[in-house]
């Protein structure tokens, strides 16, 4: 009788990421994200964040699919506005940077920066999605430092046990 692993070739384990950080931000392992990073030791303000995530996707489809479902959530936000969009790279791997702001009902003024980026594993795709957010009041402090957490973003693919 057959047996599947997890994980093998057939179904890798998760892609692995790191990123860099200023010293002044922290990591924040409650966020119940793979990485979160944030600006500051929370007090109730809002916290300028960095925040990736891994998900599996079906193959040749992740890209589409997550632009599309970014777009569609960006036209429902409050006034939202967008600051740019752009098909690039990112690690090596092809990225998609969506970036805009919009209003949030308890917070106010929200600006977030979105990067996609695919790894191919062959059967499936992981798509790893970083996101950063700030409030407007912190764009001219935080929006560049935000950036620069999104290009130190390394991605290690996900592989069988040895």
């Amino acid at each position: 009788m057959p047996t599947a692993y997890y994980p093998s070739d057939e179904f890798p384990s998760p892609s692995a990421v790191s990123l860099e950080y200023p010293d002044e931000w922290q990591t924040l392992p409650d966020a119940a994200q793979c990485l979160a990073v944030v600006k500051g030791v929370p007090d109730g303000d809002f916290l300028p964040n960095v925040i990736v995530s891994v998900r599996r996707m079906r193959r040749g489809n992740a890209m589409q699919a997550a632009v599309a479902e970014l777009r569609q959530r960006a036209s429902v936000l409050q006034d939202y506005e967008s600051i740019g969009e752009e098909e690039g790279s990112l690690d090596g791997y092809p990225s998609y940077r969506m970036e805009g702001s919009f209003i949030d009902e308890s917070v106010g003024t929200l600006a977030q920066a979105i990067r996609l980026t695919v790894v191919d594993l062959g059967q499936v795709e992981d798509l790893v999605q970083i996101t950063g957010t700030c409030s407007g009041k912190q764009v001219q402090d935080t929006w560049q430092q935000i950036r620069d957490i999104q290009a130190s973003l390394r991605i290690s693919p996900g592989s069988a046990l040895a």
